[in-house]
């Protein structure tokens, strides 16, 4: 048996079990505890699928994954050059009500220069991209 085979099995077995889960929570036979605790179960799976997986796949082809490597330094510069640029600093009602710490605030204006950053090397990506057609 394939692992495609063997994957398409699981993944019915798992949607299977959450039709059942959900039809039995429909006639009141179960609480919406076990579907929260199935869900939790779900992401779990979700999570690990998505960290293992790709792992294997670099161990399998390392000429790709030095490629893939580089992408995740980029991004972590950048992520650093977005910490770096922000103040963060606590946010305050007009009632005197905190709304934000210096944290919170510091990470929030960090992942927006990050989203700055990201969306202006895209537009520029995109159009040398654009002109780069042009002379070909």
């Amino acid at each position: 048996m394939g692992n495609t085979k063997l994957f398409s099995i699981i993944l019915i077995t798992l949607l299977g079990l959450s039709g059942v889960l959900s039809i039995l929570f429909y006639a009141g036979l179960i609480s919406e505890g076990v579907l929260i605790s199935w869900c939790y179960i779900l992401m779990g799976i979700a999570t690990l699928v998505a960290i293992v997986f790709p792992i294997i796949t670099m161990i399998q082809n390392p000429k790709n994954a030095k490629i893939v490597l580089m992408g995740i330094v980029g991004l972590s510069i950048v992520f650093v050059i977005g910490y770096l640029l922000s103040t963060g600093v606590d946010t305050i009602d007009g009632d005197g009500k905190l709304l934000a710490t210096a944290f919170e605030a510091k990470m929030s204006e960090a992942g927006l220069i990050v989203v700055y950053i990201l969306g202006t090397v895209a537009v520029f990506t995109w159009i040398f991209a654009e002109v780069s057609k042009m002379f070909k």
